[in-house]
């Protein structure tokens, strides 16, 4: 199963349709905040899951500031990253990973892509997709794989 993974498109709703079209495979979408508006659009998208949270910059939002999903037996934490505090380390993250006993931790927020695996639990950053960087994670029998991409015309 992919999972594509997507935050901070702060307006930029045309580049998250991209990157929602460069991964056509994906099941499930989530979005990671601050863009609520434009996340709008992956709600039309046939055939796919989405889950989205809120940012900092999504104010007046009416999403959570967490989520939690299972995808293939593996679950899932999705947050923006501001609420555990993530630009000033992963502790806070981690912690709230293992208290609700997930595999898989999906945040933004730094707009910096990032993955780490730590006490068992995969942290995930797929930078900003305003800035032209998304990601996926594919979930297989064989384990979990997390992967950084970027949009047509950004380098890494």
């Amino acid at each position: 199963m992919r999972i594509l993974v997507c935050s901070d498109s702060h307006g930029r709703g045309a580049k998250l349709l991209l990157a929602a079209k460069q991964q056509p495979t994906a099941e499930i979408i989530v979005f990671l905040g601050d863009g609520e508006a434009e996340s709008e659009y992956l709600l039309r998208l046939p055939g796919k899951t989405v889950h989205r949270v809120c940012g900092n910059c999504d104010f007046g939002s009416q999403l959570p500031g967490w989520e939690l999903f299972t995808a293939q037996g593996k679950r899932v934490l999705c947050t923006h990253g501001h609420l555990a505090q993530v630009k000033w380390g992963l502790a806070s993250l981690r912690d709230t990973a293992h208290e609700r006993g997930v595999q898989l931790a999906l945040f933004g927020h730094t707009h910096t892509p990032l993955l780490a695996y730590e006490d068992g639990v995969y942290l995930f950053n797929p930078g900003s997709v305003a800035e032209g960087s998304f990601g996926f994670v594919d979930i297989t029998p064989a384990g979990v794989v997390c992967v950084h991409c970027r949009l047509p015309g950004y380098s890494i």
